[in-house]
């Protein structure tokens, strides 16, 4: 048993602070922090899931995942940031140039001109002339008309539609449930139901055309030289 005053007086005797297993004594200031032997030891957070969303990044192309709620996020390709709302463009607007994650609806009565649009699904029924990319799907409704340079994954002409694209459109597959004049080239697969109507060249790796559906102009394979 060393005596207090014999501690002091010897310089080479210093206490140390008891410290629990596993938990740093260290203190932000630089001190030590003294710990309870018998204190129950600290338990890890647990781990949450955050549900997450796939998606196509529209400065690079690459597919990438974000979170499922996110209202913005950051493309871990490119660093770019990325819009996540969606976007209905009504007359009048002056907003032509639109980039987003999210869905856009142009509809009926809208005429816009120099439309600059990359979402991932879109969906036209008024008259838009310029440069329009949909990762997802493209439907078109009612009248609508679409010139100028216009790609989707998925062409979906509704039923009831008579729709115009001009001079075409370039998809990866279509689906015509309603009249469409218009050339269409698919990567993919064409097919014309029992409602659709395509009026135009085809040019895809198949066709096909339900009982009812009708096709006039010419068919070429997607995968045919030029």
């Amino acid at each position: 048993m060393i005596d207090e005053r014999q501690a002091s007086a010897d310089p080479g005797y210093v206490t140390q602070p008891l410290e629990a297993p596993g938990v740093s004594g260290y203190l932000p200031q630089g001190g030590r922090r003294r710990c309870d032997p018998l204190a129950r030891p600290l338990q890890r957070e647990p781990h949450v899931v955050v549900p997450t969303r796939e998606v196509v990044c529209y400065e690079c192309d690459k597919v990438c995942r974000i979170p499922a709620a996110a209202l913005s996020a950051t493309c871990p390709h490119c660093f770019a940031h990325l819009s996540t709302g969606d976007v209905t463009l009504k007359p009048g607007t002056h907003r032509l140039h639109v980039r987003t994650l999210g869905n856009v609806k142009i509809p009926d009565g809208v005429e816009l001109s120099h439309l600059d649009v990359v979402c991932h699904h879109l969906q036209v029924a008024g008259c838009v002339n310029g440069a329009l990319r949909a990762t997802g799907s493209l439907t078109l409704t009612g009248h609508a008309a679409l010139s100028g340079k216009l790609i989707a994954h998925t062409l979906v002409v509704q039923r009831g539609a008579n729709a115009q694209v001009s001079p075409g459109i370039s998809v990866e597959q279509a689906e015509l449930h309603g009249a469409l004049c218009g050339l269409v080239h698919a990567r993919g697969h064409v097919r014309i139901h029992a409602t659709g109507q395509l009026t135009g060249p085809c040019r895809a790796a198949s066709l096909q055309i339900d009982p009812g559906g009708r096709h006039a102009g010419t068919l070429t394979r997607s995968d045919s030289p030029t």
